[in-house]
């Protein structure tokens, strides 16, 4: 039948779940998925999510946005899976199973191998003046951080600060450390440390609300 849409590919269907999480952080209901996907019909779109969920994709539960890409297997030469760890989770399990939203497919010339990377939603002002190649860090927008546990002076780090993930310009001084916010807001304070607080990870890009990076 010549009037048949093909049929989608798990990895369209995947890329279109991918792409409304790093644009707005939330996954999408079904009808944003069926516009996303150009297709007819919701029950198409439910047709597709019940596939996925068997393959082991997706996990989805009751309500408008009850779905999460799971670590998915779908990594392909030129992507590898990223975790989208929620607002500001508390305490060293940032990377633990619940703080999880779901895993996006990240380039690999971005999310480069040899290192682990997570996504961090950004709350608040404080960095909003700071860039990373280019990019400003607002409120609301994704960033791509590698992990690891030391920082230079310069960097933009996540630093845990009495058990609050934070994204803060890291220095040096002889003694101890400051993390320093760069804001067009007055009301953010540098934070001196000394030894409390772990380095997480540093700021490698930011992803802006509304950006794509799928190709």
């Amino acid at each position: 039948n010549m009037g048949r849409r093909k049929q989608l590919s798990r990895e369209e269907v995947l890329s279109a779940i991918n792409e409304a999480f790093i644009k707005r952080g939330l996954p999408p209901t079904i009808e944003e998925l069926r516009q996303a996907l150009g297709v007819g019909s919701t029950r198409t779109v439910l047709r597709y999510l019940r596939w996925l969920e068997e393959e082991g994709d997706i996990e989805r539960w009751s309500g408008a946005r009850g779905l999460r890409p799971l670590r998915s297997d779908i990594s392909t030469v030129q992507t590898r899976a990223v975790p989208v760890v929620g607002q500001s989770p508390a305490g060293p399990l940032l990377l633990a199973e619940q703080n999880i939203d779901g895993w996006v497919q990240m380039p690999k010339k971005i999310a480069r191998p040899g290192s682990e990377y997570f996504l961090l939603r950004v709350r608040g002002n404080s960095m909003n003046k700071a860039k990373v190649a280019g990019e400003k860090i607002e409120d609301g927008d994704l960033v791509l951080v590698r992990q690891q546990a030391t920082a230079n002076g310069g960097d933009i780090v996540v630093a845990l600060i009495d058990g609050e993930a934070t994204i803060k310009h890291f220095a040096r001084a002889s003694g101890y450390f400051v993390l320093k916010p760069d804001s067009t807001s007055g009301e953010h304070r540098p934070i001196v440390v000394e030894r409390d607080f772990h380095i997480q990870g540093i700021v490698v890009r930011v992803l802006e609300q509304g950006s794509a990076i799928i190709d």
